[in-house]
């Protein structure tokens, strides 16, 4: 799983120098954003790019050890939800009933997924 991220962060890296270069204004302006960035500016980039992936990927690693790829797989969709949990809480950002809706409906996907088996069983209870 690591040679998979090593190789595909390699391989994102041309796309991404050559859309800074067209979106910053060239090499002046990249280094001069790149030596003017404060130090909490690189404590974000040095957390995303090998906290993140370390336990991300160390978490995911533990999860599928132990349990079937069906079970984890989709766990990540609350991801999301976490972070605009993380937005409200830390950033104070507005939270409009849509977003509420919205991670309503994947919470309630999620239970029916992981549930499934249980459910089932209780409705066919139901149904004799």
């Amino acid at each position: 799983m690591l040679a998979y991220v090593v190789w595909a962060s390699v391989f994102s890296l041309p796309p991404l120098f050559l859309i800074s270069w067209i979106f910053e204004g060239g090499w002046e302006q990249m280094s001069t954003s790149i030596s003017s960035a404060p130090m909490t500016a690189w404590a974000g980039v040095f957390w995303q790019s090998w906290g993140n992936t370390v336990f991300g990927y160390a978490a995911w690693a533990w999860l599928l050890s132990k349990h079937p790829a069906a079970v984890v797989a989709p766990a990540p969709l609350l991801v999301p939800i976490f972070g605009m949990g993380a937005s409200v809480y830390f950033l104070s950002e507005p939270l409009p009933l849509w977003k509420i809706l919205a991670a309503a409906l994947v919470i309630a996907g999620l239970i029916v997924n992981l549930f499934w088996p249980n459910l089932e069983k209780y409705f066919r209870k139901l149904g004799r």
